[in-house]
């Protein structure tokens, strides 16, 4: 991952007098970007507020006029990431359409993100870091609790349409989680692949929400 200096936006660069209010907003998400790429390389240990000011090409005044440490930062970094990183895009599914095609959606969606360098790096320096950083451990598997709120949502409807049998859609969205979206990022990062090709996974996890519905479904009746 590139970290060389990174050159401000020009539309941070002062002119004159006090920043715009947009201007600041920018020059703090640089700063936050550029701590990012910095942290994801590295780890926290060795990133300086230094080496954050120099790679940024901002002055150290400048970093503590809107971080009051290094640690502040890191919160920010990691904060960030996970919201762009974790939290699916996913918010919305039809109230009544078809369960499975609603949960390929989401897992589709989530593993695209969870699989790539970026999202692995960042899960990565989250558990490094974690001992330090207790809060940010939290705050990384509240945007796993969002997910699984989407998909027990998802099951609860399905159960109300009928289509699959009545069961606490909570327990069914954790393991679901579980053996869809945990297990093949946790395979994948630990074989060295984060990234499949779109039809390679759309495949594996239409087969992979099917088995899982196939025990959530009511048993056919017998016949004679």
């Amino acid at each position: 991952m590139d970290v060389a200096k990174a050159k401000p936006n020009r539309s941070l660069r002062r002119r004159s007098g006090r920043p715009t209010r947009e201007q600041a907003e920018q020059l703090t998400a640089h700063i936050v970007d550029v701590a990012t790429r910095l942290f994801l390389k590295s780890s926290f240990e060795t990133v300086s507020v230094d080496l954050i000011a120099e790679t940024a090409r901002i002055s150290k005044q400048t970093f503590y006029a809107r971080f009051a440490s290094k640690e502040a930062v890191f919160v920010a970094v990691i904060r960030k990431g996970a919201n762009e990183l974790l939290v699916p895009a996913v918010v919305e599914c039809a109230r009544h359409g078809p369960i499975e095609a609603n949960l390929i959606r989401i897992v589709i969606d989530i593993l695209k993100r969870a699989l790539t360098p970026a999202a692995v790096a960042l899960e990565r320096l989250v558990s490094s870091e974690a001992h330090q950083f207790p809060q940010l451990a939290r705050a990384y598997h509240d945007n796993e609790l969002h997910a699984r709120r989407l998909i027990a949502n998802m099951f609860a409807n399905a159960m109300e349409d009928g289509q699959v049998r009545s069961m606490d859609p909570d327990f069914l969205a954790e393991q679901f989680q579980y053996a869809l979206v945990h297990g093949p990022v946790r395979a994948n990062i630990l074989g060295g692949k984060v990234t499949k090709a779109d039809k390679e996974l759309r495949e594996r996890v239409e087969r992979a929400v099917g088995l899982f519905l196939d025990g959530c479904r009511a048993p056919a009746p017998r016949r004679g």
